[in-house]
């Protein structure tokens, strides 16, 4: 994450920053190239076991909205300029597009884990994930079907979408678990995948105790205990 002696991050151009509305994001999903199977669906709370009941399970991965400072937004030492897949299944793709973190914890949701049954064949994501680790950001960038598709999203949410050059004080990190059951962090401001220490077994999926104890952690560490949000991707209930 961000330090001391880091230096101003700079991006590749800007879009508007999405909505943290499960239907924004499922939509958006959907066009990108995921099944519409597949759904996000709001947390309530890391700490009610009861609202949790009904959360339908598996639940594939979680996406955490957090309030940030500018210093968040800086270069890490070390940082990677290009995507990286790694051994036991991840894919990790830097931010390269400004205020497109919504979009970057999309991506890494839905081109980790088992994900693949759910991409369909020919789609904006079966293309993205089949290109070389140095390409994708450079297709992200220069997508118009990907920014014309988002922009959409962006625009669809209950509230009204900030100006274009507008600094918003909300950063979307994603936690998905590998192939080898290793829970992760996906940051695309980070310098690649942030080891949290949560080993989940076959059948565990990212509703266990031990990761939502690792989300607890990571809401304190932004000191956001009453202002973040959670979105937990899953199948939808039809």
């Amino acid at each position: 994450m961000a330090t001391t002696n880091a230096s101003p991050r700079s991006y590749a151009k800007t879009l508007t920053p999405i909505e943290s509305d499960p239907a924004v994001f499922s939509d958006l999903m959907h066009s990108l190239g995921i099944s519409s199977r597949l759904s996000f669906t709001d947390i309530w709370s890391v700490e009610d076991i009861a609202q949790l009941e009904f959360v339908t399970r598996p639940v594939l991965a979680l996406i955490l909205v957090l309030p940030t400072k500018d210093e968040d937004y800086a270069v890490p030492p070390g940082s990677a300029e290009s995507s990286f897949d790694f051994d036991d299944g991840l894919l990790w793709i830097p931010q390269t597009i400004h205020n497109a973190c919504g979009l970057y914890a999309i991506l890494h949701a839905t081109c980790n884990s088992n994900m693949r049954e759910f991409v369909a064949p020919k789609s904006f994501l079966d293309e993205l994930i089949s290109q070389p680790p140095a390409l994708r950001s450079v297709m992200l960038e220069q997508s118009s079907q990907l920014e014309t598709t988002y922009q959409e999203a962006a625009l669809r949410g209950s509230t009204a979408a900030p100006a274009l050059d507008e600094e918003v004080d909300l950063h979307y990190v994603c936690f998905i678990k590998s192939r080898t059951g290793a829970v992760y962090e996906m940051d695309g401001d980070a310098a690649g995948p942030i080891e949290t220490g949560v080993q989940l077994n076959e059948g565990d999926d990212l509703l266990e105790a031990s990761v939502l104890k690792c989300v607890r952690k990571r809401i304190q560490k932004a000191g956001a205990e009453g202002s973040f949000s959670l979105l937990a991707l899953a199948k939808a209930v039809l």
